[in-house]
């Protein structure tokens, strides 16, 4: 459905919005808001238990239309998880829509409703804190991320939104303070994503904003129409990359550090060490554009290896619409590999020893299991704490709000999955419209949890219910001479005659940030012989016959 050709149109960043709002087709009738999934019972030998309601989780995605009638009405909203109030608990931020003229109906109200923080009550249930905190946002969001950007020891948030995104400074009493214009990270654009990182290991988190493409709502489509269009018939949009100058103001250094893409239409970004080498790189999802991997050189400059390294297409050569990547080591060889969530065929990239992915997404499992879906918020986690990444993924619908299911994929320890949606149990035979995801341990009992946003619905808390009787340790790191979260530090366990690695990151999924500790499934090992952190900084730290069944926190030595 497209506005008169005759209509202006304002453009601000690169965003531009028709000043009417988009009509409905007459065909058309009015129809009432949708309603919420009510709870959903779990079996009693369910693995996940939905304990949304019980534990006071009562947000619902605010959705100002009756279909998904254009391009950004398909994305959904998501939020993240951080412990905001340095109680060892995690809490939840969730990020909601509103009006956006060109975009959503009239029909459906003019007020938008807030974003919500929810602080945990560690009990099991949360307290709903926004007008407390400050936090209730402003605009049509779309995603957060959480990262202590001034080393005060207080997790900040940045929130990103199809506009202006935001930055807000965690003041260390339970509110934040909006210091978006001193910041100079005020970016107006198709904000989608977002991931801090120290790029130029000055001990101070950087923020790369990734954005999406430039709407123009009288666009239509030539090969379907009546249909939205799809994100080619839109130019891209770039993304940004800020360095902290340690001031609490940020430089756009984008241009300068190599990574300017105009033609680039982000759905997500992962920052990790893909190679090891101790610099911070980026996976950045694409929608029907080949993704990129930008290769941090230590120096301040990136370069896109994707196409060489053979993480820009699928296995049959397609970039189809990426939604986000999940990080992780699935066939336990010691190298990071990336599982990446789909509008089309997905990919399995596992990374060999000569840095090149092998797309092992058929042979895996995972190919035939996923393709009668749409997958958008794609995690990784180890559900049963046996030693081995499994996977979750939030499917959903792109042109329709009736949903689909949700799948839990289980990792034989090789790289092979199976479909363990019976064992997940109830909520997994239910349909919703599912966005992103998010791991956390809200109870921290050690067995991981899931977040999930639906579009047009409510929010889902999953417990993890799972008695396995294998062990477990999540480290809580603390730099000092690095990044005060830890960001990027390398953690080596050696528990039972096995090993584990896995880098502290910004948890950065499609839409939704998890919880920033750092979990390992250690099957039956009862301790950890040895632990070595190489920090940020490059100091290696080893820590040696640690007890299992714990939440560690680690600091960094000072010297």
């Amino acid at each position: 459905m497209s506005l008169p050709a005759s209509l202006p149109r304002v453009c601000f960043g690169g965003f531009c919005l028709g000043l009417a709002l988009l009509a409905l087709s007459a065909s058309l009738s009015a129809a009432e808001p949708r309603q919420p999934t009510p709870p959903i019972p779990a079996g009693p030998n369910d693995l996940f238990e939905d304990v949304t309601r019980r534990a006071g989780i009562d947000f619902v995605h605010q959705f100002c239309h009756d279909r998904i009638a254009n391009i950004l009405l398909s994305n959904g909203s998501g939020g993240a998880v951080f412990d905001f109030d340095r109680d060892g608990f995690v809490d939840i931020y969730l990020v909601n829509w509103g009006p956006l003229r060109g975009v959503t109906s009239s029909k459906y109200g003019s007020e938008r409703q807030p974003n919500r923080l929810y602080r945990n009550r560690g009990d099991g249930t949360f307290a709903e804190v926004t007008v407390k905190a400050g936090l209730a946002g402003s605009g049509y969001g779309s995603a957060a991320a959480a990262g202590d950007f001034d080393n005060d020891g207080f997790t900040d948030l940045y929130v990103v939104n199809i506009g202006r995104s935001q930055l807000f400074r965690n003041r260390g009493d339970g509110t934040f303070d909006d210091v978006t214009d001193k910041s100079g990270v005020g970016h107006v654009g198709t904000g989608i994503a977002a991931a801090w990182l120290d790029y130029d290991h000055d001990g101070r988190l950087d923020l790369f904003l990734a954005n999406y493409l430039t709407f123009d709502p009288s666009t239509v489509s030539e090969q379907n129409p009546g249909a939205y269009p799809g994100p080619l018939a839109y130019p891209g949009e770039a993304n940004v990359l800020y360095r902290n100058r340690g001031d609490g103001t940020f430089a756009d250094v984008t241009k300068a550090a190599g990574l300017y893409a105009p033609g680039h239409r982000a759905m997500s970004v992962c920052a990790f060490d893909a190679d090891w080498d101790g610099n911070t790189d980026l996976y950045v999802a694409n929608d029907d554009t080949p993704n990129a991997l930008w290769l941090n050189d230590g120096q301040g400059h990136f370069r896109n290896v994707a196409l060489e390294t053979g993480v820009a297409f699928n296995s049959i050569g397609e970039a189809p619409g990426s939604m986000n990547a999940a990080v992780g080591d699935f066939n336990g060889d010691g190298l990071i590999d990336l599982f990446v969530t789909r509008l089309g065929y997905g990919s399995l990239y596992l990374r060999t020893a000569k840095g090149f992915y092998d797309d092992r997404m058929y042979a895996s499992g995972l190919g035939q299991i996923t393709q009668p879906y749409v997958g958008w918020g794609g995690v990784q986690l180890d559900f049963d704490n046996d030693g081995d990444r499994d996977l979750f993924v939030a499917n959903g619908d792109a042109f329709t709000l009736p949903g689909t299911l949700s799948l839990l994929l289980e990792n034989d320890g090789t790289g092979r999955f199976t479909d363990a949606a019976a064992k997940g149990g109830e909520f997994f035979r239910h349909k919703l419209n599912g966005r992103g995801s998010a791991v956390l341990d809200f109870d921290n009992d050690g067995r991981p949890d899931l977040l999930v946003t639906a579009l047009a619905d409510r929010a889902f808390l999953l417990h993890n219910c799972a008695q396995t009787g294998n062990h477990w340790l999540t480290l809580a790191l603390e730099g000092t001479r690095s990044n005060r979260d830890g960001y990027g530090a390398l953690v080596t366990i050696t528990a039972g005659g096995r090993t584990w690695k896995a880098e502290a990151l910004c948890p950065s999924g499609f839409l939704l940030q998890g919880d920033k500790r750092v979990h390992f499934g250690l099957g039956a090992a009862k301790t950890a012989e040895r632990i070595e952190i190489r920090w940020p900084s490059g100091q290696i730290q080893v820590l040696t016959n640690v007890a299992v069944e714990q939440i560690l926190k680690v600091q960094e030595p000072k010297k």
